[in-house]
């Protein structure tokens, strides 16, 4: 019996270790279209909550995008190119972030707009370089 226990509790640990250090799966973006022509979006986000975007943009022309909420929770920006890469982040501390990114090739960026410390009213903009 106590080797039954030992193995109940074992498998237990791990499962309990892989639910917790495994990252969560991706948030399936939602395709925003033309970064020059994006007028900002609010997002109701939840504590822990996660969106993604897709924006595309020209190369050469540097974008800047931003976040900013109601309340002082703690949210990060990430941008990845189209093969996936990140190529800007910001995870400063409060609910204002700002990266600025030159795309090296026309094409889409994933935005990942993550939120923690309780919900919260995002805004999300871009603004492209003329």
């Amino acid at each position: 019996m106590k080797s039954i226990t030992r193995l109940v509790t074992a498998v237990m640990a791990v499962m309990f270790a892989v639910v917790t250090l495994c990252p969560a799966q991706d948030v399936k973006p939602t395709d925003l279209g033309n970064g020059a022509a994006f007028n900002g979006k609010k997002i109701e986000m939840k504590d822990k909550g996660e969106v993604a975007y897709l924006l595309s943009f020209t190369a050469g022309k540097e974008f800047e995008a931003t976040t900013d909420g109601l309340k002082n929770t703690d949210v990060h920006l990430s941008v990845y190119d189209s093969s996936g890469a990140e190529v800007a982040k910001d995870d400063s501390p409060g609910p204002k972030c700002l990266v600025k990114v030159t795309p090296k090739q026309d094409g889409q960026y994933k935005f990942v707009i993550k939120n923690a410390g309780g919900a919260n009213t995002v805004t999300f903009n871009v603004k492209v370089a003329k």
